[in-house]
């Protein structure tokens, strides 16, 4: 019986469970609950290099994460070369008793699932296109947006600063993102925040205050109907 070999955490700069605890996540809303778009990526990425893995290879698997990034590499029986397209790709059980059983535990789908719901969710996390990428070495790669990994890292000296460069460019992308009108739910999921109260304590409040923000509707604060929108400055 093959092992289920070892999965490497390859973290440059961030300590793996720092960043599973306070990387920003963002909230996708279904027609039933809340999921995180993040941990919806993990999920499939590590289901796929479980249930895919070729097991007579002593590759050991490696999850890593970088700036701009986060990729897994896993041995793999290869079916061609290349980068899959998900318009053209053609799914293929390669371990499917393992298949089988993430599915009966309801970590995998139907075949072919994990590619389409990856690619759906890191559109919905960080704006860009994931990579699958066949060969000996299996590689999927997640891009990252700066707004998902800005909060990242453990605590030091420097971390006053840190925290005030981090507001400092969650205003930045506020203001650039409401050059037109937006909802609060619209603003959060863009900068990847959960807290309606905090994010609008932290952020919104004071750039209002400040007269960087305004509301679109100012005589009905509470409206479902608000938007914000960012004040040009014509100085």
């Amino acid at each position: 019986m093959h092992s289920l070999g070892v999965l490497l955490f390859v973290c440059p700069a961030w300590h793996t469970s720092k960043w599973r605890k306070s990387a920003v996540s963002a909230i996708v809303l279904t027609a039933n609950h809340c999921i995180s778009a993040r941990d919806q990526i993990l999920r499939e990425i590590f289901s796929n290099s479980l249930a895919h893995r070729d097991y007579s290879s002593g590759y050991a698997a490696k999850f890593v994460i970088e700036k701009d990034r986060m990729y897994t590499e896993n041995a793999n029986r290869s079916h061609g070369h290349g980068t899959l397209q998900l318009s053209s790709f053609e799914p293929f059980a390669k371990n499917p008793p393992i298949s089988k059983v993430f599915r009966e535990i309801g970590l995998a789908d139907e075949l072919g699932s994990g590619m389409r719901n990856t690619y759906k969710y890191t559109k919905l996390y960080s704006g860009g296109t994931p990579e699958f990428i066949e060969g000996d070495i299996f590689r999927t790669v997640i891009p990252l947006a700066p707004i998902a990994v800005e909060k990242v890292g453990p605590p030091d000296k420097h971390q006053d600063r840190t925290q005030d460069r981090t507001q400092d460019r969650t205003y930045d992308a506020i203001l650039a993102f409401c050059i037109e009108p937006h909802s609060k739910v619209e603003i959060l999921e863009y900068c990847g925040y959960k807290s309606s109260k905090k994010f609008t304590q932290n952020y919104l409040r004071p750039l209002l205050n400040e007269g960087k923000l305004k509301m679109t509707l100012s005589d009905k604060p509470t409206s479902r109907y608000q938007k914000y929108i960012t004040v040009k400055n014509d100085k």
